[in-house]
């Protein structure tokens, strides 16, 4: 097998042989086969660099790979009525409470009984969202309140009856898609409705408490950061706290040298998720967007079947275990 030379993390030479491991040798590998300048910082080195990130990606839209698949667990948060609230602002979104502890901790839960994302529904039967809890008896809605007030003195809904609930929850950093779309928890049963189809059905989340039956994905799109914000929503809203597991593909496609998970690889010595066996189909793929963008070279069709053979080779490799369409015959009985 062929050896060859590309620059390590600090501008070294590496000698590497045989599968390309670290981000160092896989990008190395791409501007060898193109022939194009390894010289460090180079144009050429960004180009292969982003290539390979590309090829990462697209190899993990193709399919759920088993190396790529997550669990987690999710608590819900039971809902609160305890005491009685009222409107006492004419901007109508702070929400006083009269023998309420919201910025209480839920015990055994390292949560506060409320926090901001969830829900008040109140006496006018309306539903808003909590924007802060600023103490054990004051809200901030993240809308204005629409009934009735009493403009001279700032007061409404006097010591009427509520209720908090949280119906929507975060899921888990990395979380890119469920592994199966159409289920969210096997272990509750809860199938996952498009989000359309799931307010149409459930208009007002707010009535009704219970086990966990149906849910929808959203995302709630940036805010502060360019990080992801997914979402589920539960119908009905918990009635109790309930530890629902779940199964997702993570984003994180890339580990560091301390063993960090990371969307895609940067520093030299990062390593792709995809088990080292593995790791040259990046090349495969990397090499026919080269071919393509940077030679108008008819090649990149070749290496685009190249990669196409090998994700099926993986595919038959690498999940066995996986459940195939198979056809049984009938056994006539007389």
């Amino acid at each position: 097998m062929q050896t060859h030379t590309v620059s390590g993390p600090t501008g070294e030479p590496v000698s590497t042989a045989g599968q390309p491991t670290v981000f160092s040798e896989i990008y190395g590998d791409l501007i060898s086969r193109m022939r194009a300048d390894s010289t460090a910082s180079s144009t050429s080195e960004l180009i292969a660099k982003r290539y390979c990130n590309i090829a990462l990606h697209d190899v993990h839209i193709q399919q759920n790979w088993p190396w790529a698949e997550r669990t987690a667990t999710l608590l819900t948060r039971p809902p609160y009525r305890t005491g009685s609230v009222s409107i006492a602002s004419e901007s109508r979104t702070t929400l006083e409470g009269n023998n309420t502890r919201w910025g209480q901790a839920l015990s055994g839960f390292a949560v506060t009984v409320a926090t901001s994302g969830g829900k008040v529904y109140l006496s006018n039967g309306e539903t808003y969202l909590v924007s802060s809890v600023d103490s054990d008896i004051q809200m901030t809605l993240g809308s204005r309140f629409t009934d009735g007030f009493n403009v001279a003195s700032a007061y409404a809904l006097a010591h009427s009856g509520y209720t908090y609930y949280q119906d929507e929850y975060a899921l888990a950093s990395d979380f890119f898609r469920l592994i199966d779309a159409r289920q969210f928890s096997d272990v509750m049963n809860i199938p996952v409705l498009g989000s359309a189809d799931f307010y149409r059905r459930f208009p007002l989340n707010a009535t009704r408490s219970g086990p966990p039956g149906h849910a929808t994905l959203v995302e709630l799109g940036p805010s502060s950061s360019t990080d992801w914000r997914p979402r589920v929503i539960f119908h009905p809203y918990p009635d109790q706290v309930y530890s629902i597991p779940y199964r997702y593909v993570t984003r994180n496609l890339a580990i560091s040298s301390a063993g960090a998970g990371q969307t895609e690889m940067s520093a030299d010595t990062d390593e792709p998720i995809i088990p080292v066996r593995y790791r040259h189909i990046l090349l495969s793929y990397a090499s026919s967007l080269w071919y393509r963008d940077q030679k108008d070279d008819q090649r990149s069709q070749e290496t685009y079947q190249e990669y196409v053979d090998g994700v099926k080779r993986i595919a038959g490799d690498s999940s066995p275990q996986r459940d195939h369409p198979r056809l049984i015959p009938m056994h006539m009985t007389r």
